[in-house]
């Protein structure tokens, strides 16, 4: 009886760890950013959060904020109370309330919950992170660079 029961532990919980096949979710999702027009980075859920039958889904924001690595968070915002709930849908801009400049690396992060889901339920949140780069090119123009491109050559 015992072996039985240390061999059925041994397949269920720890050849799935070991060999990696565990459910598992990234510690953070990486968002979408582009360059509007006033130069200023639009930041959205990408739109394959939804799916053809739901398009109309919507995402509570709970907290987002800027940071920058050497000084720290730039500015942050909660939306913990209900009355104030910030909702958005997937490809809709998110309101950073900062106006990001040239050539310095930021780092912006919030964290989403399907909208009519109960608050703090932990499987439906998502965490969102990105590191961007607004760069002038010598042809006067500007693009982002992300991630790991983003501290290059800085």
């Amino acid at each position: 009886m015992k072996r039985k029961l240390c061999r059925w532990l041994l397949i269920v919980f720890l050849l799935p760890l070991a060999t990696g096949f565990y459910c598992h979710r990234p510690l953070a999702y990486a968002p979408n950013i582009v360059l509007k027009e006033d130069g200023q980075p639009c930041v959205s859920i990408p739109l394959n959060e939804v799916s053809f039958f739901n398009k109309e889904k919507q995402f509570d924001i709970i907290a987002a904020e800027v940071f920058q690595v050497g000084v720290g968070t730039l500015w942050e915002k909660d939306y913990f109370n209900v009355s104030k709930r910030y909702h958005v849908q997937a490809g809709e801009c998110l309101r950073f309330e900062y106006h990001f400049q040239e050539n310095i690396v930021y780092t912006i992060g919030f964290i989403t919950a399907t909208s009519g889901s109960k608050e703090f339920e932990h499987g439906d949140q998502k965490s969102w992170s990105r590191s961007f780069r607004i760069k002038k090119v010598p042809d006067g123009t500007v693009k982002l660079l992300f991630d790991t491109d983003a501290r290059e050559d800085e």
